[in-house]
């Protein structure tokens, strides 16, 4: 009887004691899961994470500048070993100085790039992190054929869409109300110049179109395009057009700055690059701008009663020209010390809730799907910018290849436009002008290709 009763009081105490180390096991267990953040030393001692500091560029407005700052502020806020300063401004300068940085070494870790300046950044060196490589981030939230048109190059993921930015007309709906303009989405060429007609005819200090020589170059490109359906410069480095339809599209271009469709450049000038700025736009003297829907956040702003309509479309038209493109792209720099940080912030900036809800439209509407639904679900994003960008998209032309993109033949081109502007050229002139130094600039840009 006392052999049963000693071996029932051995168990008892084998079973406490089992109980005791347990606990303590699970305890240890859930005191390693909760310490997120933390790393362990070899002594299994666990240490706070390393504190890094990035830099990110960026250019646009102040709405734009405003919800950034706030998203970082929040991102710091949840990851407190890291800081990150930003860098932001206007686009004037902005490639010449990220150019400079980049060839220097002392570009910034995360920067905001067009997509237009992939093939003229990239040719000067391989500055850029491709981030399909990178686990951190997920690229699944992204419409898969976006990423391959427009964010690749030589096979390299070279940034993330911030968001679907596409070519619009933005108008002052106060402005089509006083000169009795029908608010409609379906706009010709031949509309654009009976409307400013009559409108400069009402008002000599009113002008329809908001245009300077860059947006004068869009409308040029999206008309010839049309009746081409080529690119605006072909694969092999020869001219997508002929003379012949190059002067008829000067010859467009020449009939809105007659009858007084476009404020003439004399008076414009001082907002060249930035028609946002332009008192008279401002005022409400000026109708409607050629521009973009990642700029009507910003400029909705400024002018409350802004809305959009859609590029005209010549009938029989080979290509709509309509660009459908991505807002930016956020790279992160190669030379980087913290590429593995800079790229845990882009998965967070592209994906997080919070994030998408602070950054709303700011970049246009939201490239990843996942921000794009959390803005939905919250009325949080425009109707008329989600109608435009969907219906942008329904109608886009081709996608443009790298060359049609150059930054130097945008110039050579604003350079034209502006000449027949001043009178310096009649349209056959520029035509034979534009033709002659795009052919020359052309061969220097394959023969740097073959180095």
């Amino acid at each position: 009887m006392k052999i049963k009763k000693f071996m029932c009081l051995f168990a008892a105490i084998i079973l406490c004691i089992s109980l005791i180390v347990g606990c303590t096991f699970q305890d240890k267990t859930d005191e390693k899961g909760s310490n997120q953040g933390t790393t362990q030393n070899n002594e299994g001692k666990q240490e706070k994470p390393q504190e890094v500091t990035l830099r990110f560029m960026w250019w646009g407005g102040e709405a734009r500048h405003q919800a950034t700052l706030e998203a970082i502020d929040l991102y710091q806020k949840n990851n407190p070993h890291v800081k990150i300063n930003a860098e932001y401004g206007g686009v004037d300068g902005y490639l010449q100085k990220l150019a400079t940085q980049l060839s220097s070494r002392t570009a910034p870790d995360i920067i905001q790039i067009d997509v237009t300046w992939i093939l003229e950044l990239t040719s000067q060196g391989d500055f850029f992190v491709d981030l399909k490589e990178r686990n951190e981030i997920d690229t699944s939230i992204f419409d898969k054929n976006f990423l391959d048109q427009f964010c690749y190059h030589n096979g390299k993921l070279i940034g993330l869409p911030t968001g679907v930015n596409a070519g619009v007309f933005l108008y002052n709906k106060d402005f089509f109300q006083k000169y009795g303009i029908e608010e409609k989405m379906e706009w010709t060429w031949d509309d654009l110049l009976e409307v400013a007609e009559t409108v400069h005819e009402k008002d000599p200090n009113a002008y329809l179109l908001n245009l300077d020589a860059i947006r004068c170059y869009y409308a040029l490109k999206t008309y010839v395009l049309q009746k081409t359906g080529n690119y605006w410069i072909n694969d092999d480095y020869t001219l997508g057009f002929d003379r012949e339809t190059l002067v008829e599209g000067f010859n467009y271009l020449n009939k809105l700055l007659e009858i007084g469709a476009i404020e003439p450049f004399e008076q414009s000038a001082p907002f060249h690059g930035k028609p946002d700025q332009n008192p008279k736009w401002l005022n409400g003297e000026l109708g409607m701008s050629w521009s973009w829907t990642s700029t009507y956040a910003a400029e909705k702003a400024n002018i409350p009663n802004l809305s959009i309509a859609m590029l005209p479309v010549m009938e029989g038209a080979k290509d709509t020209g309509i660009v459908v493109r991505p807002s930016q792209l956020l790279s992160i720099n190669k030379d980087s010390k913290n590429i593995e940080e800079a790229a845990k912030f882009l998965n967070w900036f592209f994906s997080d809730p919070e994030a998408a809800k602070i950054l709303k439209d700011v970049r246009g509407v939201p490239a990843a799907k996942v921000a794009r639904d959390i803005l939905v679900e919250n009325n949080m994003l425009d109707p008329v910018l989600n109608e435009a960008t969907t219906i942008a998209m329904e109608r886009m032309g081709t996608p443009e290849n790298d060359i049609s993109q150059n930054q130097e033949l945008e110039k050579i081109t604003t350079d034209v436009i502006q000449m027949l502007a001043y009178k310096r050229l009649t349209p056959e002139q520029a035509a034979d002008e534009l033709i002659d130094r795009f052919t020359q600039k052309l061969s220097e840009l394959k023969e740097q290709l073959k180095k």
